[in-house]
């Protein structure tokens, strides 16, 4: 037990004594501000039980309470609260030992011991630009899995990419189209007895549509041959997919051809299929990048195009299991009309598996996937999925569709909102993103500015690290700080700055510790012994306190899956350490005080990098 529970327990009995009531540990709060006190005691319950007043009930518990019960240096009564102020010194010596006893382990919890659970994120498209977007999916998901992993839990990391969706065939289209213009006519070979003609090639529009019509593995080939080795990256693709976009807006002919491309990618026609991979292969090759950059590690990737032939054989069972029904060439399931209240009370609508032209759509790969995660995890106990909040209601029905296929496993899904810029909105179908490559490149030269600035003398390997540190801080920490379910408009200014509500700023309060601890030489801080009793600074107690609400933030945000209960305990923690610094000399302080104090900064810093280590934000050795 971890010494704030420790406190609130002992605090919960000592009022149970006085009142002679059984009062629960959850009942004693953090008060709304500080200066009131470190815990609360709210009378409202037992004031309604005994039909008394709630703010004289609370005088009179105050009352009783001695100076020293239970590690309380003092309560006051204010309105219907008993609020309670613990002893600094004793507070600082235990949390200096528990921090300093578990070093990186502390906060952590056996919260969800004997639990497994699968998280899917990082779920990125092929063929498709990797932008800024794209971001929140994976720190969110990352936080996510580093949270649940620290609380207990088994946590399997999975992705899922779209490398099948019409997307892809919308890419793969206009891209044979273009290099369609390298491949050469050869007149047609002539049948016996006949007299050879003029050869009049074909004009280049209807030429693109033969070759389409009429792939070849030769002519895939070469293709692929006539791409440039350095466009062969998500960001050639991605353009080509806007510009994809825009030319089968504005002709409604060419998307017959989309869908030729598409059926022949799903019938696994080889030459079809050899474009796929050869292109899917430039994509994954970026996103593993970015993703090897952040620090993500899956246990497993699934591809959309695994669950191609499956998917069928799952439509045709819906069918013949009555759960599918035919509407107009496609098909369907009508969750309405299915007799599970549940399900009813939802008005889920119709949920659709295969269009009328015959191709298949995301949900009838989903539900093989689903499938295909409870056979090789047969044990886990829940499955998360992180996907953006616009697909909440595609959820819901395909939650609703295994239910009545009598997959039993928890699913939930967790979604978050878009990130923008402050010129607005970004789409890779319109093609106006900013590319993951460019941006975080600019977060990079905009830290490097100001590591420049700082440190003239610095070698460059020291200002590129830094750089990157304290860029990658300043993202993670701006997609992280906000609910989940709250837009972000991310300002690279705003969110590298060194002051305000930033990762750079909990980051150097991180610097400014381990600039007092490499003055002070001290190889081993456990042989330091100075004597926590001497630390009666108001600056001192209220860091021991902030470092003691370390696990129950962890615990609290792996609960909710919400990072940003993590990050503004960072943001608390960095104000208190700045504070620490600020007003109590540490080097120059006596002996034993000079050692109890090196001790608080060592604890601090150990608890300030356990808390960032959930948020995936890396750590500079100076600023």
């Amino acid at each position: 037990m971890y010494t704030l529970d420790a406190l609130r327990s002992n605090i919960a009995r000592l009022v149970s004594e006085i009142t002679e009531v059984a009062i629960e540990p959850a009942e004693i709060v953090f008060p709304p501000n500080k200066e009131m006190g470190d815990f609360a005691y709210g009378c409202f319950r037992l004031a309604k039980e005994r039909k008394a007043n709630p703010a004289e009930l609370a005088k009179v518990i105050a009352s009783k309470i001695k100076s020293g019960d239970h590690g309380v240096e003092s309560a006051s009564a204010e309105g219907p609260y008993v609020n309670f102020k613990l002893n600094g010194p004793l507070l600082v010596h235990r949390v200096l030992h528990e921090v300093l006893e578990n070093k990186e382990k502390y906060g952590s919890s056996r919260l969800g011991l004997g639990k497994e659970v699968m998280l899917e994120y990082a779920n990125l498209n092929s063929h498709k630009e990797f932008h800024v977007g794209h971001l929140r999916n994976i720190l969110y998901g990352l936080s996510v899995y580093r949270l649940l992993d620290f609380s207990g839990y088994k946590t399997i990391p999975v992705s899922y990419i779209n490398d099948m969706g019409v997307n892809v065939s919308k890419c793969i289209w206009l891209l044979v189209r273009q290099g369609s213009a390298e491949i050469a006519q050869i007149p047609p070979k002539l049948k016996k007895g006949e007299k050879e003609k003029p050869f009049v090639p074909m004009p280049a529009d209807i030429w693109s549509s033969y070759v389409i019509t009429n792939m070849t593995m030769d002519w895939a080939k070469a293709i692929i041959d006539n791409v440039p080795a350095k466009d062969r990256t998500g960001k050639y693709l991605g353009n080509i997919y806007a510009e994809s976009t825009k030319l089968l807006d504005e002709n409604e002919d060419f998307k017959k051809e989309v869908s030729l491309i598409q059926a022949n990618l799903e019938k696994n026609n080889n030459a079809w299929k050899f474009l796929w991979q050869e292109t899917r292969r430039w994509s994954l090759q970026e996103l593993y990048h970015y993703l090897q950059d952040f620090g993500v590690v899956l246990k497993r990737q699934y591809l959309e195009s695994e669950f191609t032939d499956v998917s069928k054989k799952v439509v045709e069972k819906l069918i013949s299991d009555g759960i599918a029904i035919e509407s107009d060439g496609a098909i369907i399931v009508d969750l309405d009309a299915y007799p599970d209240p549940d399900i009813q009370k939802q008005k889920l609508g119709v949920f659709m598996l295969r269009k009328s032209d015959g191709n298949m759509l995301y949900a009838t790969k989903d539900i093989p996937l689903a499938e295909k995660k409870l056979e090789e995890y047969p044990k886990m106990d829940e499955s998360l999925l992180v996907v953006d909040t616009r697909q909440a209601h595609y959820f819901k029905q395909l939650f609703a569709v295994l239910k009545i296929m009598g997959y039993n496993i928890p699913l939930k899904h967790l979604g978050y909102e878009f990130v923008t810029l402050p010129e607005g909105a970004m789409s890779s179908r319109k093609g106006t993103v900013i590319t993951l490559q460019d941006f975080i490149a600019r977060a990079i030269e905009l830290a490097e500015a100001q590591v420049t600035l700082r440190h003239k003398d610095w070698n460059q390997g020291k200002v590129d690290h830094t750089s990157w540190c304290i860029a990658m801080g300043g993202i993670i920490f701006t997609m992280l700080k906000q609910d989940p379910e709250k837009a972000i408009t991310f300002e690279m200014d705003k969110a590298l700055a060194f002051e305000g509500d930033t990762g750079p700023y909990v980051q150097y309060s991180i610097t400014r510790l381990n600039s007092i601890l490499e003055k002070a030489k001290v190889e081993d801080i456990n042989s330091l012994k100075g004597d926590a009793s001497f630390c009666k600074e108001p600056a001192e107690k209220n860091l021991a306190l902030v470092i003691a609400r370390l696990p129950e933030a962890y615990s609290r945000a792996a609960l909710e899956y919400k990072p940003s209960i993590l990050a503004h305990w960072c943001l608390d923690t960095a104000s208190a350490i700045n504070a620490f610094y600020r007003d109590i000399p540490v080097l120059d302080a006596a002996p034993e005080l000079r050692d109890a104090r090196l001790r608080l900064a060592a604890a601090a810093k150990i608890a300030l990098q356990n808390g960032l280590h959930g948020l995936a934000i890396p750590i500079p050795d100076a600023m």
